[in-house]
């Protein structure tokens, strides 16, 4: 009964199975591809970061963070890191 059916070979098996993955891949990058465009256009609002210098009594710390800050020049954190490192 079951000797008369004839099966897809194996090479041609193959050929489908890649053609299915490509052609999955490509639907799937274009899903991703429009998503993506669709969210650039959401402006960003940037992140603000709160560190309070009193809570901190490393002095090479309380140097960092006012040389970020722009309190002091890189001259002045320069010479600050010098002195405290000796």
């Amino acid at each position: 009964m079951l000797n008369n059916k004839k099966a897809v070979s194996p090479l041609v098996a193959t050929i489908l199975l890649v053609a299915f993955a490509l052609i999955l891949g490509t639907i799937t990058m274009n899903l991703g591809k429009s998503y993506i465009e669709g969210i650039s256009g959401v402006e960003e609002q940037p992140a603000t970061i709160t560190i309070d210098s009193d809570d901190i009594d490393d002095p090479l710390k309380i140097a960092q963070i006012k040389y970020i800050t722009n309190e002091i020049t890189k001259e002045e954190y320069l010479e600050i890191t010098k002195n405290i490192l000796g």
